[in-house]
């Protein structure tokens, strides 16, 4: 009994998500959903706001790496410049002094130093499901906050 409920569980196939976890790895490009999560000692606390971005290589030496910039029409008011070695994503996120408009409506202004491990989705590229971000983050209608424990997601879109 024991043994076909383990054969039957191996020919479920092996997904990127499965019993084991999720894959690492995978080719950070194309069009990507970044939530940014403030910290909960910030006061008063806002919820996650999210941003379209689109992601491309960048650069070899002397570590690959990332660029990804907001989707849309000014895509410098956002960007997030990220080394990509060993399954990690580490690098500065940032906005221009003007801030930028988030999904939620929101303007937002961020300087910090964000790091996540990359897993595979579904299609295969690489995503972020749960990183860390250390620095100054404020969200419209609250104070800027420095936290080493904001955190933020990059998923597939």
């Amino acid at each position: 009994m024991a043994v076909a409920a383990t054969l039957a569980l191996v020919s479920c196939g092996d997904t990127p998500t499965g019993p084991s976890g999720p894959k690492p790895g995978g080719t950070v490009t194309g069009r990507y959903l970044l939530q940014i999560q403030p910290s909960a000692t910030c006061a008063p606390s806002a919820g996650p706001v999210s941003f379209p971005l689109d992601v491309t290589q960048a650069g070899t030496n002397p570590h690959p790496g990332v660029q990804l910039t907001l989707d849309g029409a000014d895509p410098g008011l956002l960007e997030l410049e990220l080394k990509y070695t060993d399954f990690t994503l580490e690098g500065g996120f940032g906005t221009t002094g003007d801030g930028v408009v988030s999904n939620e409506s929101l303007r937002v202004w961020v300087n910090a130093i964000g790091t996540g491990q990359v897993t595979q989705a579904s299609d295969g590229r690489g995503e972020v499901l749960s990183g860390s971000l250390r620095g100054s983050l404020e969200v419209e209608g609250t104070n800027p906050c420095t936290a080493t424990n904001h955190s933020f997601t990059l998923r597939t879109r």
